[in-house]
C-alpha cells in the first residue's frame, strides 16, 4: 500500500510539471476557439486574413507559457491553419546560451541522449504516432541554434515554408 502511495505521488508531481506548461497542454489540431485558452495572444487571429491558402506564425517568449522549464530566453511559436493549430515550435537563437531547448526536451518529452548535448549538429526524432516530434541543432551564420519542432502528419505541411506568414501581433 506504501508503494501504490509513493507512485501516485510521483506520478502526481511529474504530470504537475507538464501541466504547468501551456506548450504541451495544446493538442495539434486544436481549434483556435480552444487554443486560446491557454495562447492568450490567439485571441487576435482572423480567420478572414488568410484563407486556406496561408498558415500564420505567432512568435512570444516561451517562459511566459511554460512555468518552471528553464527556457528563459527561447520563443514560442505557435502556427494557424484554416483556424487550428498546425505547429508548435520552441527555439533558440541566441548561440551564447546553450542547451535551452535541448534541456527543456529531455525534462518534458523525452530523452535526446547525450551526443546533442555538445554544441553541433544533429537532430533526433521523437515522434509518437500521428504526433511529429523533432529536436534539432542547426548551424546558421556560423552558430549553432536549437529547434524543438511539433505538429502532426495532417498538419506538417502547413507549418512550414513559404506558404507560413508571420503575425502582425
Amino acid at each position: 500500500m506504501r508503494n501504490l502511495i509513493i507512485l501516485s505521488f510521483l506520478i502526481l508531481i511529474s504530470q504537475s510539471k507538464a501541466y504547468a506548461c501551456s506548450i504541451l497542454n495544446v493538442d495539434i489540431g486544436t481549434p483556435v476557439n480552444a487554443a486560446s485558452e491557454k495562447f492568450d495572444f490567439l485571441e487576435e487571429f482572423d480567420a478572414t486574413t488568410y484563407g486556406d491558402d496561408y498558415s500564420v506564425r505567432f512568435t512570444m517568449p516561451a517562459k511566459d507559457y511554460c512555468d518552471e522549464s528553464g527556457l528563459e530566453n527561447a520563443d514560442l511559436e505557435v502556427i494557424i491553419y484554416n483556424s487550428q493549430i498546425a505547429g508548435i515550435n520552441v527555439l533558440s537563437w541566441d548561440p551564447n546560451i546553450k542547451n535551452e531547448v535541448y534541456n527543456f526536451t529531455n525534462n518534458f518529452i523525452g530523452s535526446l541522449g547525450s551526443d546533442l548535448e555538445k554544441d553541433r549538429v544533429g537532430f533526433k526524432d521523437l515522434s509518437l504516432g500521428n504526433l511529429l516530434i523533432v529536436y534539432s541543432k542547426y548551424e546558421h551564420q556560423e552558430q549553432i541554434h536549437e529547434l524543438l519542432e511539433i505538429t502532426n502528419s495532417q498538419l506538417k505541411d502547413f507549418a512550414v515554408g513559404e506558404q507560413v506568414l508571420d503575425s502582425n501581433g
